[in-house]
């Protein structure tokens, strides 16, 4: 599964879908939780409840669904209308998680109606990036975590520069490489900044994260260029990995340098992400 650059789009405004499903994001999270006022909930879940039993039988692969914490009578009353809707999206997110009993919950009641959507966790909270690495562990494989920076911040007192976000972006990037599974980072919130957005989605990928959330349609170009790997970096990984097979195993010399374990595997997500954009 390829998760470079996830597109909210609030529920309540599906008549921008066409355009948010253009702009190439690899998933477009119709979201009931922070993008819909507390008044207009109800005609999102309507609105989106129309949309699975129309368009969504179509669109399922690139879509996903923000519900409300379940912690809350919007989370139950988001589950309880999807419940009842003919086709799910392939993915489910979650926000505000803190402990892994919260994905169990889900779970459960997804499998109650046999369904199985692949999960995207957010980590937003103090609570939640304090257990990043149990929260990840709890993740069904084909999962994802991500880094909710903004309400993170807003928690915390801190401001949306690189020093503050460094603790949390540590503490989600481990907790992922842990449970083996990727991670997204939170989103840029001046979408008129192209090159603002550029500089730090390039300083995620340097610390290991997979991809990047996304506000606006005009994000998502800048984001998966960011992420995706180029031909260089592609002829290159493949050349190592040729290399190491040659070398029988262990550590080798490449172009100068010398290569060991952590840097084939990092080879390996390489070949693997440019197999699976074909």
């Amino acid at each position: 599964m390829i998760l470079r650059s996830l597109l909210f789009l609030p529920a309540n405004r599906l008549d921008r879908l066409d355009k948010a499903l253009a702009s190439s994001a690899d998933r477009v999270v119709l979201d009931l939780e922070d993008g819909v006022a507390p008044d207009a909930k109800g005609a999102a879940r309507a609105a989106l409840g129309d949309l699975a039993g129309g368009r969504l039988a179509d669109l399922a692969g690139r879509m996903a669904v923000r519900i409300n914490t379940l912690e809350t009578p919007d989370g139950i009353r988001d589950m309880a209308a999807m419940l009842g809707w003919p086709v799910w999206p392939g993915m489910l997110v979650l926000p505000k998680v803190e402990h892994p009993a919260q994905i169990a919950q889900i779970k459960a009641l997804a499998a109650a109606c046999g369904w199985s959507p692949a999960l995207l966790v957010t980590l937003e909270t103090a609570a939640g990036i304090a257990n990043a690495a149990d929260i990840a562990r709890a993740v069904p494989a084909g999962g994802a975590i991500a880094y909710g920076s903004a309400d993170h911040m807003a928690e915390t007192g801190g401001i949306m520069s690189a020093a503050a976000l460094a603790h949390g972006r540590g503490q989600v990037v481990n907790a992922a490489a842990i449970a083996r599974i990727p991670a997204l980072d939170g989103v840029w919130l001046d979408y008129r900044d192209m090159p603002g957005l550029t500089a730090e989605a390039e300083l995620a990928r340097t610390m290991g994260f997979a991809g990047k959330i996304a506000i606006h349609p005009d994000q998502i170009a800048p984001i998966n260029a960011v992420f995706t790997p180029d031909a260089k970096e592609i002829e290159t990984a493949r050349a190592m990995l040729d290399a190491a097979q040659r070398a029988g195993g262990g550590a080798f010399a490449f172009n100068g340098k010398m290569v060991d374990a952590p840097v084939l595997e990092r080879a390996r997500r390489v070949a693997d992400m440019s197999r699976s954009e074909k």
